[in-house]
């Protein structure tokens, strides 16, 4: 598997996307939440891990970004091996890193509070 320098961003930066999307954004909390429950109503964020052995190990990938992201990269290195056309899904997967990182920076330049899901009473 040989990338070239373009190539290798495209690939980087599709897998802290997908890192990211594991670890971090809501709309995957309730696959997350099958293996780790999280806490963050103290000082520090908790998680208590669930289920069995097998359970639990995925549950401690799901909250550690360095750990997650190791496994993200070697699925990524797999499907480069498998497939040969899947760069145009790694290209749309990097556009979002892109557009993620933009925005978070616009957000926090301007002083954009995140956005808070609210709920009808």
């Amino acid at each position: 598997m040989n990338l070239n320098a373009l190539e290798f961003i495209i690939f980087c930066l599709a897998a802290y996307r997908i890192t990211h999307f594991l670890v971090f954004d809501k709309v995957f909390e309730p696959v997350r939440r099958y293996f780790v429950v999280r806490d963050f109503a103290g000082p520090l964020p908790t998680f208590t891990l669930q289920g069995g052995r097998i359970r639990r190990f995925i549950g401690k990938v799901f909250v550690c970004h360095w750990c997650a992201g190791i496994w993200t990269v070697g699925a990524l290195a797999f499907g480069l091996w498998a497939v040969a056309s899947i760069m145009w899904v790694y290209t749309a997967l990097a556009a979002a890193a892109v557009l993620s990182l933009i925005e978070t920076c616009w957000t926090k330049a301007v002083g954009l509070p995140e956005m808070i899901e609210r709920r009808e009473p």
